[in-house]
């Protein structure tokens, strides 16, 4: 995973040499999604899968480089708010027609288990979690996109009394992007 994150991490600075791959005059982008998740705990032999709405903003710093950052709060009934905070960095590509290839990685952490950008919180948890994608976007006019979108996400989950495990999480998501 380290490896991954170096690779990421070296072609994020090249891309930045690339000229910009947002709209035109736009610095922000707000997002909605649907997502399907599959996902299983080591030691695990089946998979489950979770069907969510995401919310996402971001914000263009320089060329098509991008803060995207993600709050997921959750209340599951008879457990604690569920709180994570992802640091993403995406790097859209400029391309000249109107679809738009980008990569995203980030990191984060909260105190329950997320799956599918919901989470599950539970004061004995503590995640850190280790994120990257790449996906398309197509442009709708100058002020909004179609997002389609690949990421994998392993969280590393410490309970009370020293017991931990990983969670590998594989998502689609499909949504829209509005800029302004």
């Amino acid at each position: 995973m380290k490896k991954a994150v170096i690779v990421l991490t070296v072609i994020f600075f090249f891309c930045t040499l690339m000229v910009s791959a947002q709209p035109s005059g736009k610095k922000w982008e707000f997002g909605v999604g649907f997502s399907y998740s599959n996902y299983k705990f080591s030691g695990d032999t089946e998979s489950e899968y979770v069907l969510n709405l995401p919310i996402r903003a971001g914000y263009y710093v320089w060329k098509g480089l991008e803060i995207e950052p993600e709050l997921m709060l959750t209340k599951f009934k008879g457990s604690d708010t569920g709180v994570v905070f992802n640091a993403n960095l995406a790097y859209n590509f400029k391309t000249s027609g109107r679809l738009k290839p980008f990569l995203l990685a980030g990191f984060g952490f909260g105190n329950g288990m997320p799956v599918a950008n919901l989470v599950e919180g539970d004061s004995s948890i503590t995640a850190t979690i280790i994120n990257g994608g790449a996906g398309v976007k197509y442009l709708v006019g100058n002020s909004a996109a179609i997002r389609l979108e690949y990421r994998y996400t392993h969280d590393h989950l410490k309970y009370e009394g020293g017991f931990s495990e990983n969670l590998n999480i594989h998502q689609m998501l499909v949504g829209v992007s509005v800029f302004f």
